[in-house]
């Protein structure tokens, strides 16, 4: 992800990629958010229901670091 942002040449390449990496972490915030609550807390009764956007946020965040986004 940040390789990308550094190997491009133009600014205008990578004004669009952080604006497109931005815009993929703040819908992947929400949907985590949304999927997490509604599902995942229904099922599995050990997780409990995220309360805030910044714990979606950083779990989101986790997630992709994990899978190398």
């Amino acid at each position: 992800m940040i390789r990308d942002v550094v190997v491009t040449e133009k600014t205008e390449d990578r004004v669009k990629l952080v604006v497109l990496y931005t815009v993929i972490i703040l819908v992947s915030t929400f949907l985590l958010r949304f999927l997490w609550n509604e599902s995942l807390v229904k099922h599995i009764t050990v997780l409990k229901p995220i309360k805030s956007m910044l714990d979606a946020f950083l779990l989101s965040i986790a997630l992709m670091v994990l899978r190398g986004c």
